[in-house]
């Protein structure tokens, strides 16, 4: 009887003391215990960086010109919005150690659903694997090149795979007061409004349909980009083109070209072309590197045509009395040929 009871005693000192070590082996480390996730030199030197996320791959270079998506037909990459958040990430990032080495947990971590991988000024890449947030909610899994074992940080940042997000879509930019005169050209005729001084409105019976418009070409941002030798850049046909005119003189020049879809449930596409006369603006580059798609609601708010600008001027008739065109007032002038115009 004796026996049995010290072999009972000395099988739950044995659970205790592989409990101790496991709890040890896999607790989280202290703040002494941290370490930078990423060294600093590493991020300060890179030369590019891939990410693989959602099943998908993009891939960041850094060139003379600056940072530009690889798969993205090497346009410029929205560093503000992407990159920095990214970079200042993995600066605060912290690596506390092993989490777990065990082949069942880190299955269970899904640490090949997304990775991480830098290029340093060496040329030698860097991988980070990133899993799942722990179980006991301090933090996320993460595991090192070459190493067999996960580890526990803090980094957060959500990794994006797709090319496309990664890109800078936005071709022009301006606080709508700059923008002193903007003038329309379409096919059936033109049409032209200034602002009288910096700070004004745009005046006449028009005025406030110019001042939407103005507001929505202040900023004028891609919905997506591709070849310039794609079959549907060839087939689109100039439906527009509209300039802007700021205060201190430059001039960005809008080009609209519609290509109509193929079925009813088809909207088509609308390609945008940005040309600025300042000859270092990034629209002129990424003008020859690729062809602009214009977000469908951009395509929608500015006029295709003369006749859709007169129309949405007409003010609503009264019930019951008859329909009447209400013709643009004295302010701008609208010009159907070189011969006639409108007043």
């Amino acid at each position: 009887m004796r026996n049995k009871n010290l072999l009972i005693v000395t099988l739950v000192l044995g659970l205790i003391a592989f409990a101790a070590v496991r709890l040890t082996r896999e607790a989280p480390k202290t703040e002494a215990g941290k370490q930078p996730l990423v060294a600093a030199a590493l991020l300060e030197g890179a030369k590019s960086l891939t990410i693989k996320a959602n099943n998908k791959s993009v891939t960041v270079e850094k060139s003379a010109d600056g940072w530009t998506v690889k798969e993205k037909l090497s346009l410029p990459a929205d560093v503000e919005n992407r990159l920095l958040p990214l970079i200042r990430g993995l600066q605060k990032a912290n690596n506390f150690g092993q989490l777990t080495a065990n082949p069942k947990r880190l299955e269970k971590l899904g640490l090949a659903d997304s990775s991480l991988t830098l290029v340093g000024p060496d040329g030698k890449p860097t991988t980070i694997q990133f899993g799942k947030p722990t179980e006991d909610g301090l933090g996320a899994s993460a595991r090192l090149a070459g190493q067999e074992f996960a580890i526990r940080t803090d980094f957060s940042a959500y990794l994006e795979g797709d090319p496309l997000s990664w890109v800078d879509l936005t071709l022009f930019s301006a606080k709508p007061a700059e923008i002193k005169s903007i003038g329309f050209e379409w096919k059936d005729g033109k049409a032209a409004f200034s602002r009288k001084e910096l700070g004004a409105l745009f005046e006449g019976n028009e005025g406030p349909a110019v001042e939407d418009i103005v507001m929505t070409l202040a900023t004028v941002r891609a919905a997506d980009a591709v070849a310039l030798d794609d079959k549907d850049v060839a087939k689109a046909v100039r439906s527009s083109q509209v300039k802007l005119t700021l205060f201190d003189g430059t001039v960005a020049t809008l080009t609209f070209a519609n290509l109509a879809g193929t079925a009813p449930t088809d909207p088509g596409k609308t390609f945008l072309r940005v040309e600025h006369s300042d000859p270092k603006h990034k629209a002129n580059a990424t003008a020859k590197l690729a062809a602009f798609v214009a977000a469908p609601w951009l395509a929608e708010q500015v006029p295709g045509s003369l006749a859709d600008f007169k129309k949405a001027q007409q003010a609503p008739a009264a019930e019951g009395a008859p329909s009447t065109i209400q013709i643009p007032g004295p302010a701008p002038t609208i010009i159907t040929s070189p011969e006639i115009k409108l007043k």
